[in-house]
């Protein structure tokens, strides 16, 4: 995804035509209020995946949980967001083109695009993880052990920065008027912009909404459905079934809401982009459009451990006791070992085990 703000209007027709992006002056009044929103979203997004990073990587039980491994990954990469959009927030504010120099401009691109795809990748892998768990809870234990969740967490961040690497050659610093000289996103021809951007739609938008979307189908018609792993309760309890199911339900509607917001905070840059390719007239930025965009893109990185904290009990009490320096009280139902019964066999003829983790 193109950084959040590029300009994204830029002449598809006459490429050496850019056009004149500069907004209007803004009133004093509307800067101290959009500062004082970006801050307190900068905040909460700041401290809230902080503590997400802490708690998992300090808590023994926390770490054994793969799905809290990725959920851990994807709070480092929205960490990145928060931190190198300021630089961009800030300039956006001043209204006075960028002023860090080019070097600054590619780094400062790169980094935040390449946070953003190992965001949707730990999104598609954690929906992936949780389909095995619960659909194919037999081959769970050998596709989703610890090691192979490490494995690919390792290939992410990779694979994500050579997906963003085109913005350490594209952006430049670009003169539109004297005093004015944005950091934009150029490319030689009209074509490349239009494969380049199609290309980020199908493969860090579209692909991962539909995988997702199926997936989680699939996982809500298996839990929510009236015969949901009846077939294993008579072999761990009524009680702690209900526990179990009630654990992978709420971890499940926690990845829904997360992945929701994600995918409708970029909405309007794929909505953007259709107008402009079939429109007669390119859509022109105001204010109040691009304060819309940035602060939906800046919430999508902010939220998850609000959503953490609504959904999960495991992490509102470990949030709870970090920031007030107690203890947490929790339920020991971290390990639930479910053995799978023979339905017309009285003898056992197989047992296979598998870790059912509170998230």
């Amino acid at each position: 995804m193109m950084s959040t703000l590029d300009n994204i209007t830029i002449s598809l027709d006459n490429f050496t035509d850019i056009g004149d992006i500069r907004l209007p002056p803004a009133s004093k009044v509307t800067i101290i209020s959009l500062s004082a929103l970006f801050f307190v979203i900068g905040s909460v997004g700041f401290v809230g995946n902080a503590l997400v990073i802490f708690v998992v990587l300090s808590d023994k039980r926390m770490r054994s949980s793969v799905t809290n491994i990725f959920i851990m990954n994807l709070a480092v990469s929205d960490f990145i967001i928060m931190i190198v959009c300021i630089p961009d927030i800030v300039q956006f504010m001043e209204n006075v083109g960028w002023r860090l120099g080019l070097n600054s401009c590619r780094v400062l691109r790169f980094t935040e695009v390449f946070a953003l795809y190992a965001s949707v990748m730990t999104l598609v892998g954690v929906c992936v993880e949780r389909y095995i768990a619960i659909i194919h809870p037999i081959k769970a234990h050998i596709y989703c052990c610890r090691r192979r969740i490490l494995v690919a967490i390792g290939c992410i961040w990779p694979l994500a920065m050579v997906c963003a690497s085109p913005n350490l050659f594209l952006h430049k610093l670009q003169m539109i008027e004297p005093g004015f000289t944005p950091c934009l996103m150029l490319f030689p021809r009209p074509l490349f912009l239009w494969l380049f951007k199609y290309s980020e739609f199908v493969l860090f938008y579209l692909f991962p909404l539909i995988i997702q979307i199926t997936l989680y189908i699939k996982i809500g018609k298996q839990l929510f459905g009236e015969a949901s792993f009846r077939a294993i309760e008579p072999a761990i309890g009524k009680e702690v079934y209900a526990e179990t199911m009630r654990a992978r339900r709420g971890v499940v509607k926690m990845l829904i809401v997360g992945v929701g917001v994600y995918f409708l905070s970029f909405s309007p840059h794929q909505v953007l982009l259709f107008y402009n390719t079939f429109s007669e007239t390119h859509f022109q930025e105001t204010w109040s459009y691009l304060i819309f965009v940035n602060t939906m893109i800046y919430v999508s990185s902010a939220c998850n451990p609000l959503l953490y904290s609504i959904f999960s009990q495991k992490f509102r009490q470990k949030f709870r006791s970090t920031l007030c320096c107690r203890a947490p009280v929790t339920k020991n139902i971290n390990h639930i070992t479910i053995g799978f019964l023979g339905r017309r066999n009285r003898n056992i003829t197989k047992s296979v085990k598998t870790t059912v983790t509170e998230v």
